[in-house]
């Protein structure tokens, strides 16, 4: 890991090739579809009194009537379910194939900027460690030069971190793999290569590097098999299903029998193992010729089904293909015993019939059993309500009721709550809610007048290279949590973590004319945190952690910006970077100050404050910041109460 506190930020629009800025995406705001809300009986109420006063025929429509929509909602929920588990599954394999690609695409930038010398071997590799205390999936790094000389390093296991260095002795040795990443401009995702060092396949992904106009090279990433297959395992444990990955139909790229490769007899030739191979031998099964398919209940959507007999009964497979990462036919699926799915759409034809007979029964119990029935449909409409309003916290699993129907209703929500948690650890839900409270008009992109706060570890490189990566990561979980819970708490937003790094703003998505004021305090506020912090860490022998803050306010673009199925809601404009070069600027400029956060703003934040009694700010003069034409008056904040 390096001082990010020079790197480049680039939330900015380049011109496209005829001189014109892209339009960010837009997503058009929602309907509003707020219901006007009236006295609306109970169910205990309409099951009780409604259905006991029903004659014979209205009670044979209304189960016909219930068999045909309980039919349809059993099957649309199972699809829901089915969405959200692949959905999750999904976005778990995008973010830890993604986080490998970004840390390579910032060890190019690095170089790009000069910020990193590609010759000098000893940055290098305190850079690769600390972009895999980042991003743990990856096993390790690797910067190899045209000149046939390579940086490559890595952990062996949870506290050995080992590196190698080769002279450029042979200029072929990479002369291949080099010349088909030069074509390209961005990632190059290397498919499935055999490391001999862990004796284990990974999935290799890699950059260009550049200095100046001069292609020299490229930055790559492994990412381990066993450790994609380790979150297939723990998946299954919470979620009783057997969930694999497959390549081009026959070879398995992640299974839980995956996680240990001291057994698996794969090599360098043999790098991954076919389904013949395979320990799971129903997995080996799903290819087999099917008894039925799932298609009338999961619909024509991407994600299959289908059943194939076995020894021990019949196995459901639930499968969608999909391409990506260097590989052009992934296969990822589920399967379990005895074709539940299928098992859905006949017993609902067993309880129209059983309906049907018992109809007269049913007009005296249903007045008794009334509000017994109504209490578990209850329950579910107030956990609905919670996970609307993306309460996931606070919102319990639902029970298991003795009527199949509310059983089934259960377990499948209980399901799709597990899958909702899942995206929660990846989707900001703070942002989520403002965007909701907006009625759809916040994303829309469109300009903003904002205020950006950029926070940076002073000195983080060397007390990263003294701590394992365990510790570090621990580390910087730590600071983030105390940071994010205080921006959180004044209103703002993180954008992002670079590293060491905070990049928040206000002002968006919810209009908010106080947004300076409002970052200055979260700015004031993160000091005396970090102060208290700071003293548990002097009692336990720790060091102390200060850091750097930017802060500045102006016009922005505020919006969703992305490729489509996938965006960030973000900033772009000049006043993002002008708030990263400040907190940049603070290394130099408050060289004095002995403030454990040395906050420096601009003078037009300092405008918003500056009859604030709270805040104490001194003048630091006027600086000449890169990729800016004049010059910017910059403050420094201080606490007069600290």
């Amino acid at each position: 890991m390096v001082d990010i506190t020079n790197k480049h930020v680039t939330n900015e629009i380049s011109p496209g090739p005829n001189g014109v800025s892209p339009k960010p995406n837009e997503i058009s705001p929602r309907v509003d579809c707020d219901i006007k809300k009236h006295w609306r009986p109970s169910i205990a109420m309409a099951l009780s009194f409604g259905f006991g006063s029903m004659t014979m025929i209205a009670l044979a429509i209304v189960i016909w009537l219930s068999f045909d929509t309980a039919r349809d909602n059993t099957f649309a929920l199972t699809r829901e379910v089915t969405e959200v588990t692949f959905g999750s599954i999904r976005s778990h394999l995008d973010n830890n194939l993604n986080a490998a690609a970004s840390q390579v695409v910032y060890m190019s930038d690095l170089v790009e900027q000069g910020l990193l010398d590609p010759d000098d071997e000893q940055s290098i590799t305190q850079t690769i460690k600390g972009a895999l205390a980042a991003t743990p999936q990856v096993s390790g790094m690797i910067l190899m030069k045209k000149d046939g000389s390579s940086v490559r390093a890595g952990w062996t296991d949870e506290t050995s971190f080992v590196s190698r260095n080769e002279k450029g002795d042979n200029e072929y040795r990479f002369a291949a793999l080099l010349q088909d990443i030069g074509k390209t401009e961005g990632v190059y995702w290397g498919g499935v290569v055999w490391i001999e060092e862990f004796k284990e396949p990974h999935i290799s992904v890699f950059h260009p590097v550049y200095q100046g106009d001069q292609y020299i090279g490229a930055i790559g990433a492994i990412i381990s098999i066993s450790s994609l297959s380790d979150y297939f395992n723990k998946l299954d444990e919470e979620t009783g299903n057997h969930t694999y990955l497959l390549l081009d139909r026959n070879k398995v790229l992640a299974h839980p029998s995956l996680i240990d490769m001291s057994r698996s007899g794969l090599s360098a030739e043999n790098p991954l193992p076919t389904l013949n191979q395979v320990i799971d031998g129903n997995l080996r099964r799903i290819w087999n010729k099917p008894l039925y398919d799932f298609t009338e209940i999961l619909g024509n959507g991407d994600i299959k089904g289908h059943a194939v007999d076995s020894f021990a009964g019949e196995l459901s497979f639930l499968h969608t293909s999909f391409s990506g990462y260097g590989f052009e036919d992934l296969t990822l699926g589920i399967y379990f015993m005895e074709g539940e799915l299928e098992g859905y759409y006949e017993r609902l034809y067993l309880t129209g019939i059983a309906a049907l007979v018992i109809a007269l029964i049913t007009v005296v119990i249903i007045f008794f059993s009334g509000k017994f029935i109504a209490i578990p449909l209850q329950r579910l409409a107030e956990t609905s309500q919670q996970v609307g309003q993306l309460d996931l916290v606070h919102t319990q699993r639902l029970p298991g009721s003795m009527f199949r129907e509310l059983d089934t209703a259960a377990t499948a929500y209980n399901s799709m709550l597990g899958g909702l948690k899942w995206f929660e650890n990846y989707v900001p839900k703070k942002l989520v809610k403002q965007l909701m409270e907006t009625n759809g008009e916040g994303i829309i992109s469109e300009e903003r007048e904002i205020s950006v706060m950029f926070t940076d570890i002073v000195s983080f490189t060397p007390l990263s290279e003294s701590m394992p990566a365990t510790e570090l990561a621990g580390l910087l979980n730590h600071h983030f949590d105390l940071l994010g819970a205080i921006i959180e708490q004044e209103g703002g937003t993180i954008d992002k973590y670079i590293g060491d790094s905070v990049m928040a703003f206000w002002g968006a998505p919810t209009q908010m004319d106080d947004h300076a004021k409002h970052a200055c305090n979260a700015a004031l506020r993160i000091e005396k945190a970090l102060q208290e912090d700071n003293n548990r860490r002097k009692e336990m022998g720790l060091p102390a952690i200060n850091i750097r803050i930017g802060i500045h306010s102006g016009l922005a673009v505020a919006g969703n910006i992305g490729a489509k199925g996938r965006v960030n809601y973000t900033l772009i404009g000049d006043t993002v970077n002008t708030a990263q070069r400040l907190e940049s600027l603070a290394k130099d400029v408050l060289t004095k100050s002995s403030e454990t956060a040395k906050t420096l703003i601009s003078a037009t934040t300092w405008n918003y404050i500056k009859n604030d009694s709270k805040m104490e700010t001194t003048p630091k003069g006027f600086f000449a910041l890169r990729g800016r034409e004049t010059e910017t008056e910059a403050y420094e904040l201080k606490n007069p109460e600290v």
